[in-house]
């Protein structure tokens, strides 16, 4: 059984955010995220300044993309500039 959800991780230092989707077998991995800006801010910081939420689950990978669509936007790399747009 697959688990499927978009999640957001927060660097506790300086509140940057970084929203992504994640599928595993095993929902409390230990995944954080990839994206390049992320690895170097983990580089940087340690992980253990960063804190991962899930904000919601899917029944489908369908499901999940189209709501990380929906969510990051351009209006949303406009109002965040957080850790996709450093």
């Amino acid at each position: 059984m697959f688990y499927f959800f978009l999640y957001k991780t927060t660097n506790t230092v300086n509140g940057k955010i970084y929203i992504g989707i994640h599928q595993t077998k095993n929902r409390d991995d230990t995944y954080i995220g990839s994206g390049k800006l992320l690895l170097a801010a983990i580089k940087k910081y340690g992980r253990k300044v960063f804190v991962k939420e899930i904000l919601e689950e899917f029944t489908s990978e369908q499901d999940m993309v189209a709501k990380e669509v929906e969510i990051v936007n351009e209006e949303f790399y406009i109002f965040c500039f957080d850790f996709r747009f450093i």
